[in-house]
């Protein structure tokens, strides 16, 4: 009996057991059969939520832009010469006496200034043997022209040798051979005496009082204090922007410190560089090393040209130039990407022509960016549109 009630009690549990999981299966099953409808609406109702909300448009600030007339600026770099360098070397040989008060390296001297004097005892005492060579001889001459007069009155003389004629000739000569070494001796005296042949600035020095001077040795470099010259190399793209150049053409130089100086055209160069292969115009500032601040030569230089005007160029804010050196317009609210000629960039303008349609004007964009794409919609800001 007792085994029949214990399989009856299992079979009981049994039943419980199944009925229990018909319980716990049915919340499942209706919690997946929910999730699984949710994600079936959401997926099918998704697409048309986002296609019915109106994409935002990038807004944009535009400056009105309009093609005109307009002077060309090229900026290049120069370099800045001395006029006429000159190595000033001893033509004789003696002992230095004598230098100009105060000289240094920086001083300016004008023309026909004592820079250096030499000994000149040795030199003067040639010049008094010259002088006394010279009468010599024109008392030899004279003396052979005498006796000339006297045979041609007897009229005895058969010979050019007898009528003295190669004797007048060589007392000639020997004349004009001493007159030649008097100038010399004299020139060699005048050169213990060493001046300046223009004005100038002295460059170096490399003497001192009561130094032996040997002939060709050198004493000083000088350069013209009238002027300063600058060498500018110029690209084939910056000769055609500048034009012809005239005799008056000028220039504005600033140098390292920004200091502005006028020059002037000097000359063209007639031939290119043969490394740049780029043709070279040279200027020139006058009087460079007056002042407190001078003009110092061989130093880098920016040189601002001011071309002939140019029709058809648009200046328009430096902000509105890409990256990749072209302009956004805005036409019909959708962007354009403009392809232009950059003619000059400066730090608030730029100066430009279209390559397409150069006569009509832009609206332009001032602040573009680089996720704008061509043909894309955008919004104009509704702020007072700026004209330039």
């Amino acid at each position: 009996m007792y085994h029949i009630w214990a399989d009856r009690n299992r079979v009981v549990t049994v039943k419980k057991l199944r009925n229990m999981k018909a319980y716990l299966s049915l919340p499942g099953s209706i919690g997946v059969f929910l999730a699984v409808f949710l994600w079936f609406i959401s997926d099918t109702q998704g697409p048309k939520t986002l296609a019915e909300t109106p994409a935002k448009l990038v807004q944009v600030s535009i400056v009105e832009a309009a093609p005109s007339a307009q002077p060309i600026y090229i900026e290049a770099n120069g370099i800045t010469l001395s006029r006429w360098p000159t190595a000033v070397s001893a033509t004789v040989s003696g002992r230095v006496i004598a230098l100009m008060e105060d000289m240094h390296p920086g001083r300016l001297v004008d023309t026909g200034n004592l820079l250096v004097s030499l000994q000149d005892t040795g030199y003067r005492a040639e010049v008094a043997a010259a002088r006394a060579r010279v009468a010599e001889a024109r008392l030899r001459l004279e003396q052979v022209k005498s006796e000339q007069f006297v045979v041609n009155q007897a009229g005895t003389a058969k010979s050019s040798f007898g009528r003295f004629e190669p004797h007048v000739k060589a007392a000639q000569a020997q004349l004009r051979a001493s007159t030649a070494e008097l100038a010399a001796a004299q020139q060699q005296l005048a050169d213990t005496q060493i001046t300046a042949a223009f004005p100038a600035v002295i460059i170096s020095e490399q003497v001192s009082p009561g130094q032996w001077i040997n002939a060709g040795e050198q004493l000083f470099t000088l350069a013209s204090s009238e002027s300063l010259e600058i060498r500018v190399e110029l690209s084939a793209a910056d000769w055609r922007r500048l034009g012809a150049l005239s005799e008056h053409q000028s220039a504005d130089v600033y140098d390292p410190s920004g200091i502005r100086w006028q020059a002037r055209l000097r000359y063209l160069s007639p031939v290119m560089d043969p490394v740049t292969r780029q043709r070279s115009v040279v200027l020139e500032v006058l009087n460079p090393y007056r002042g407190d601040a001078p003009l110092l030569p061989d130093q880098q230089v920016k040189v601002r040209f001011t071309g002939a005007n140019i029709e058809q160029v648009v200046r328009a804010p430096a902000s509105a130039l890409t990256e990749d050196g072209r302009v956004w317009s805005v036409n019909a609210g959708k962007l354009h990407l403009e392809d232009i000629e950059l003619l000059d960039e400066q730090a608030e303008f730029i100066l430009f022509r279209y390559r397409h349609q150069p006569s009509r004007a832009r609206s332009l964009v001032r602040y573009p960016l680089s996720s704008m794409l061509n043909g894309q919609d955008v919004a104009v800001l509704n702020t007072p549109r700026e004209r330039t």
